[in-house]
């Protein structure tokens, strides 16, 4: 099925096997975790463009043209550099895919919001970079990683508030890529009660499910969200702020991408969740 699924993908673009790399391809990567995965498997030579989001590998992106944000591209910057496809997981104007067609741009959705999705996105950019061998020894290794962690079984999780974000107050609800990190990192996100990705709640509604543990992704400053958090009017007798279970110096970027680094991701939480790692 996971074959199938690759070349239904690779079917948006024009591909050569690994071997015939002589027509060189040009690949504008409209996603970060796109990017990453680009150069995960060794393909980014083929990097043409990407996007003011793709900040990883700084020391290889950096030197790629930009040609807008994520997901909002300049059509007029794309067909300046003659891509051979365009790769992206979503686009803000939804009819930019009839619009690069108008114009002979090649392009390709490659879905990537579920951890499940990656394994088979990784596959699917190894062909567009010509990458193969590589991308299938990256796919098998998350693969096997994330069933490995998916065999654990554990009885007791600690209950953990993801805030998304301060002001306003969001939370990653059970259709989030970030709460599957939480499962599987040993925790139970209390934003599950939500059949939804992302949601506001208000201050009440996180005090009143007692939360074990408060992880803070949309911390301009580290530092700054365990300090709110923990001074926050109300929240005094939260456990997570009781115990001082309250992390924000987290690496936001891996955690908030579903690319090749998740599982960094989840042990950087699993440490936080089994309280092996300090709050500082």
């Amino acid at each position: 099925m996971i074959v199938l699924l690759v070349a239904l993908l690779l079917a948006g673009c024009a591909r050569h096997s690994e071997s015939g790399k002589a027509d060189h391809e040009r690949i504008i990567s409209l996603a970060p975790s796109l990017t990453e995965m680009v150069c995960a498997v060794g393909g980014a030579d083929s990097l043409v463009g990407r996007t003011t989001a793709c900040d990883y590998p700084s020391d290889i992106v950096s030197h790629i043209p930009v040609v807008g944000g994520f997901g909002a591209p300049s059509l007029e910057v794309m067909l300046a550099l003659k891509p051979t496809c365009i790769l992206y997981v979503d686009l803000d104007d939804k009819s930019l895919s009839q619009k690069m067609d108008s114009v002979g741009l090649s392009h390709a959705l490659i879905p990537c919001k579920t951890l499940d999705d990656i394994p088979r996105a990784v596959l699917a950019i190894g062909g567009y970079v010509h990458r193969e061998t590589a991308a299938r020894g990256l796919a098998d290794k998350l693969m096997s990683g994330l069933t490995a962690l998916r065999g654990t079984t554990l009885t007791n999780r600690p209950s953990v508030f993801v805030e998304i974000w301060s002001d306003p107050l969001m939370t990653a609800g059970k259709m989030s890529f970030v709460s599957e990190l939480v499962r599987l990192a040993g925790g139970r996100n209390i934003g599950d009660e939500m059949e939804k990705d992302y949601a506001q709640v208000s201050s009440e509604w996180v005090v009143s499910r007692k939360p074990d543990i408060v992880l803070c992704f949309g911390t301009p400053a580290k530092g700054e969200g365990r300090k709110a958090v923990l001074s926050r009017a109300g929240w005094a007798e939260i456990p997570a702020v009781r115990n001082g279970r309250v992390y924000d110096k987290l690496s936001t970027d891996v955690l908030t991408r579903p690319g090749p680094r998740v599982l960094d991701g989840i042990e950087e939480l699993r440490a936080c969740i089994s309280n092996e790692r300090k709050a500082e």
